[in-house]
């Protein structure tokens, strides 16, 4: 064929190996996870294909969580990759009830990575341990050849203890968001296309937000990989309900529509990491969630069914779970 005229064809994707869309959040990502797990023994368990595994003791339930970090940049506004790591890792036990009691740090480290930039990330995750008393209590160092990374990775691992929130979902229970979502995806949008914008990364611990909901909340998720469309899709499928959203009600900066608009992304797949979504009993008061963020807001409901349909100011449409890599190397 000539390409020319417009007729060239396109490559068939490689068949049997590992892309990079099944590590972006969207469905891809959830088969690959579905098929581990198949193979793999969790006898005991409670959880293990969720944010965090949980195990009963004599002493309560004992949350177990791990997780890897690859971001390009590795600086950004408002946070760096230890940011990411730390937060994400305590924030993975918090929302499944667990207070966090200690964390491990692995780090592979590409030759030739400067060791200012490696010792200000550290700092970073040193400063988080202290100022929410969580320890780093083990780890691991290693150097690979340069090329063979890219500059660095950081694997964790968290271990807590607490009450599993997980219960079941029922009809007329609320959907609800901790703030405005999008702004970490948005953030490192900018940077990497060096775009003047006042975004900053959401990066937070979520200790406090899950507090305020806890006595209330049914299921809990945070918001990472494939944005809030991603969580929602998640969510309904494993409780077996139809989530309910008002696209009105979502709430999200206008820099980061305006940003999603400009590059013909949806803004409901990017990531956050520091935003949580609840089902929530239907007395649920947001009075105390908006102390800690004034956008957080209730964008839904449950009700009877499968899927999630968004309610548009055009009508209503299926929302599906992102397809594809949607933006990489992101967290």
């Amino acid at each position: 064929m000539n390409c020319a005229t417009g007729a060239c064809p396109v490559p068939d994707e490689p068949k049997g190996v590992i892309k990079l869309a099944d590590g972006a959040g969207g469905r891809e990502m959830h088969e690959l996870i579905k098929e581990i797990g198949a193979r793999l023994r969790t006898s005991g368990w409670q959880g293990s294909d969720d944010d965090a595994a949980s195990f009963c003791v004599k002493e309560g339930r004992v949350f177990f969580t791990t997780d890897s970090y690859v971001v390009t940049p590795l600086f950004f506004p408002g946070g760096n990759i230890g940011k990411l790591a730390f937060c994400g890792t305590v924030n993975d036990l918090a929302v499944k009830g667990a207070l966090p009691i200690g964390l491990s740090l692995s780090l592979v480290i590409e030759e030739g990575l400067p060791k200012d930039e490696f010792f200000k990330i550290i700092q970073t995750i040193g400063e988080l341990s202290k100022k929410h008393k969580i320890p780093i209590v083990t780890g691991d160092t290693k150097v690979m050849d340069k090329g063979a990374v890219d500059k660095l990775v950081i694997c964790t691992s968290g271990v807590g203890t607490g009450e599993l929130i997980d219960s079941k979902v029922e009809e007329g229970d609320v959907i609800v968001v901790s703030g405005g979502i999008g702004e970490h995806g948005a953030a490192l949008l900018a940077k990497r296309f060096e775009l003047e914008t006042e975004l900053e990364t959401d990066s937070k611990v979520m200790l406090e937000e899950v507090a305020a909901i806890q006595a209330y909340a049914r299921h809990i998720k945070d918001i990472t990989r494939g944005g809030l469309a991603s969580v929602l899709c998640e969510i309904a499928e494993k409780k077996g309900v139809m989530l309910e959203v008002e696209e009105e009600a979502i709430p999200a900066k206008k820099e980061v529509k305006a940003l999603c608009g400009m590059l013909g992304i949806d803004f409901m797949n990017l990531a956050c990491e520091g935003r949580l979504v609840a089902i929530c009993k239907p007395d649920f008061d947001i009075s105390a969630l908006k102390k800690l963020n004034p956008a957080a807001a209730i964008i839904g409901k449950v009700s009877k069914g499968s899927g999630v349909v968004v309610q548009t100011r055009l009508g209503k449409k299926m929302l599906h779970m992102p397809s594809g890599n949607i933006v990489p190397r992101i967290c």
